[in-house]
Parts: C-alpha cells; structure tokens; sequence
C-alpha cells in the first residue's frame, strides 16, 4: 500500500512534505537548472550572432525532456513515498523514462507552436464567427490536451503500462481527474502571479530578472514540477494504481484458495458432500454449491487419490 494511502491530501500534507524536503529539493532543482542554462546560453548567443526565432525557442521542450524525467521522478517519488533519494531518483528517471519523454516532447513541441500560431492568428484578424470559432475550438482541444499531458508525464514514472495505455489513460483522467486538473491550474496561476507581484515591486527590470533568475535556480522548476505531480497523482492512484492492487491482491487470494484446495483429500471434502447438490454450503473461505463439492470428489477418484 502506497503512502498516499496513509495520510489525506490537502494543503497541510503539501507544505508538509515540500518544507520537510525543501534542502534535497533545492539540490534537486539546481542539477535540472544545469543544462537548462546550458541550453538558454546557447540560445542567447544564437540570439546575438543572427537572432533566434519562435521555433528555436521551443526547442528548448525537447532538449530538456529528459531532465523533466528525472525532475518529475523525484516529485512523484515525494508524493507517493513522503520522501526521495536526491541524486539518485533525478538520475533514475532520466535513465528510465528518456525515451518516452522524448517521444511526448515532439507532440509538446508541435501543441505549443500550435497556441503560439493560433494565438498569433486571432491577434492579426478582425473579430469575426470565423476568427472566434477557430480561438474556440483552439481552446478545448489545448485544455484538453494539457490536462491529458498533466496526467500523461506522471503515470509514465509511476506506473509500468505501455505508452498506448499510458495515452488512453490519461485522457480517461481529463474528466476523472478534473477536479485535481483544475487545482493544478489554479496553483500555478497563483505561483506566477505571487512571482510577477515580488518581481514587480521592485520597479526596476535589473532586479526584476535577478530575483527571477535566483527563483528559478532555486525554487521555481521544482515547485511547479511538484504542484502538477501531487494533484495528477492522486488521479492516478485512485483510477490505475488502486483498482491494480486490488486485482493483484484477489488474484494472489484465488492462488491461495486454489493451492489449499488441491491439498484436501477425498475424506476431507466427503462430509461436505453430503445433502442436496443445489445447497450452498461454506467452502474455503467462500460459499458453493454442494455439487461442485461432489464433482471435486469424483475428480480425485478419478486421478486414484483417496
């Protein structure tokens, strides 16, 4: 049973796991802001050589997928078990899931350019049914494949499904998980906005960025990385991990039961056998009717056993 399942989810349980762990999280964040710079360092020169454009910006979602692996191994990790190994799980759920980040990275690539162009598209016409029409239906399907990535990122580090299963999923939890969905949403809204606001006040652009900059080599990454996490995940429990268990656990109770009725004997089961075939009677551990007590009997005479 997973440590969810110990304790209830709420903001105490939140900030309770995030400050416990906030130094190992603080390392956590600093590895996975390394080749963040790396590549945004690379992407200023680009920018001051010939200038870069939107395309080569969001280059920067697939570069960094495998290290949003890791990153999100860790937060689920927090999650589930209230506790994590720094160094260890970044670099476990890079090695581990790389390939199915980097193939999910090439649809996040593809669904950002998509907003940039359509947003780029109703900002450039004039309000009509047309114009409207297209921002629309932009909107649903980008809601609705955000809110299938959000659970989509998760189950890949904490369950062993197919990307197939994974996907389908996934997009089960859009309604299943709305809720948790529109936590999410509303958490990261605020986050920004709690950024922006200590940003801001400071009314000068040099600060502005430093203080940013500090933010997001220390916090920022992880903290969001652990708000989508902690929400997606009791989607996932409730509606993959649970009902697995549960199955797993009846299974291994069949077993059982099975194993303990090939050991009995003729002469134990004969006393059971006695009366009308269509009575149920108790059987270990369930109840059956009598005849198929008489039929295990036949069987066993049939095989030579006494």
């Amino acid at each position: 049973m997973s440590y969810t399942k110990q304790r209830k989810y709420g903001l105490g349980d939140f900030f309770s796991n995030y400050m416990g762990n906030f130094g190992k999280l603080l390392i956590v964040n600093i590895m996975f802001c390394v080749p963040l710079a790396i590549f945004c360092g690379i992407l200023a020169i680009i920018m001051m050589t010939r200038g870069v454009n939107i395309f080569e910006i969001f280059l920067l979602i697939p570069l960094m997928s495998p290290f949003f692996a890791g990153l999100i191994n860790v937060c689920r990790k927090l999650t589930a078990d209230g506790e994590f190994r720094t160094v260890k799980d970044f670099f476990e759920g890079i090695r581990d899931n790389w390939k199915f980040f980097a193939v999910n990275s090439v649809f996040l690539y593809i669904l950002s350019v998509s907003i940039w162009a359509s947003v780029n598209y109703f900002a450039n016409n004039e309000s009509n049914l047309q114009t409207v029409s297209y921002l629309v239906v932009m909107i649903i399907t980008s809601v609705l494949f955000i809110f299938a990535e959000l659970s989509a990122v998760v189950m890949a580090v904490s369950v062993e499904l197919k990307a197939v299963e994974i996907v389908k999923n996934s997009f089960i939890m859009v309604l299943g998980g709305f809720t948790n969905h529109l936590k999410t949403f509303m958490s990261l809204l605020f986050t920004a906005s709690l950024i922006y606001s200590v940003a801001a006040l400071t009314g000068n652009a040099v600060v502005s960025f430093s203080i940013i900059g500090v933010l997001t080599v220390t916090i920022i990454p992880a903290l969001i990385i652990y708000i989508i996490v902690y929400n997606s995940y009791q989607n996932i429990e409730r509606i993959v991990i649970d009902p697995y268990l549960k199955n797993q656990k009846e299974e291994k109770l069949t077993q059982i039961q099975k194993e303990q009725e090939d050991k009995l004997t003729v002469e134990d089961l004969e006393p059971l056998s006695k009366g009308d075939p269509e009575e149920y009677v108790f059987f270990n551990g369930k109840t059956v009717k009598r005849k198929n007590i008489i039929k295990m009997i036949e069987v066993r005479k049939s095989k030579g056993e006494n």
